[in-house]
């Protein structure tokens, strides 16, 4: 890759704290023309925008910059992300929306799959595949009755037209649904696809949910063989941008706030990257995987630290400011 940037400034896979200034941000920005947002821990968290986080997001559209917001966040359509993104004050389209369950939807139309698919996952996967002519069954919602597992076992009902499990984050995932999948599965012709694996995302300070990762983790033991998965890190979720020219890696700044998946998003796709500390990982988790041996480690380092996405705002001069 090619830097406009000194060493000073931006170093790639070097994780250094960029400190805000009209010169550093000046020659920041003359490296990208695209920027590919991460959504929860960059731009909102849950239902409210984070600070000024709307303001920078627009002001860098008003620079020229094109927008995309790439996230793992199965339970929504991209149609309906597009919305909560517009309410919470950003300036986005929805073919600027790049989802997991909109990747997943992508992966099997471009299979040409034509059964029926279950899904253990949100209404957001149901909808993305509804848009590109595939059917899945109704969304279960089975639960533990008073008999035993055993005997919901044998009479479970399972549809012979059913040729691929899609899985994604299941905020209500029981042994059932567990033991409907993994049984459906078990034919090696059935297709295994997952939205991604994040293992947890948070909801408070300290405070940590189950994430896709751990729906797909259960399913793939019980089934033996692992999913292929459409979300970050892998680049397929944006392939298609790329291919078409839309979106240039060397030209491209990737901004995330989780490591695993943002950063090493990022890296597999050939674009530069910075982490912000508003989210998943923080700067001491980047100077612990510095300090790491595990050889691999370095493909989650990012280029450039920001604790908030914000804190370039005041060095931004939009067209619209």
């Amino acid at each position: 890759m090619n830097f406009a940037l000194t060493r000073k400034v931006l170093h790639m896979g070097g994780g250094r704290v960029l400190t805000p200034n009209t010169f550093n941000v000046r020659q920041l920005l003359n490296t990208f023309d695209t920027i590919v947002y991460a959504a929860d821990g960059v731009l909102w968290r849950h239902e409210e925008a984070l600070h000024g986080a709307a303001d920078t997001f627009n002001a860098l559209r008003g620079m020229g910059k094109n927008a995309f917001i790439c996230t793992n966040n199965s339970s929504y359509s991209c149609r309906d992300l597009s919305k909560k993104a517009n309410k919470l004050g950003f300036m986005v389209a929805e073919n600027e929306i790049l989802s997991s369950a909109q990747a997943l939807a992508r992966f099997m139309r471009e299979r040409k799959f034509q059964r029926k698919v279950y899904i253990v996952g949100g209404q957001g996967i149901k909808d993305e595949l509804k848009l590109v002519g595939i059917d899945s069954l109704p969304l279960d919602t089975a639960s533990m009755q008073e008999n035993s597992l055993a005997e919901q076992v044998q009479k479970m009902y399972f549809d012979a037209n059913v040729g691929a499990v899609a899985v994604g984050m299941d905020k209500d995932l029981n042994v059932v649904k567990l033991t409907k999948a993994s049984i459906y599965l078990r034919n090696s012709q059935t297709l295994f696809v997952a939205t991604n694996r994040d293992r947890a995302f948070p909801v408070a300070a300290d405070r940590h949910v189950p994430g896709a990762g751990v729906m797909v983790a259960a399913i793939q033991a019980v089934a033996k063989r692992p999913p292929f998965t459409c979300g970050k890190p892998s680049p397929y979720v944006c392939s298609h941008l790329m291919r078409q020219g839309v979106i240039q890696p060397e030209r491209t700044l990737m901004v995330g706030d989780t490591m695993y998946t943002d950063i090493q998003f990022g890296y597999n796709c050939g674009f530069h990257t910075l982490l912000v500390g508003t989210g998943v990982s923080s700067l001491k988790d980047i100077r612990t995987a510095q300090a790491s041996k595990q050889p691999m480690i370095y493909q989650q380092i990012p280029d450039l630290y920001l604790p908030r996405l914000s804190d370039l705002l005041p060095f931004l001069h939009s067209r619209n400011r």
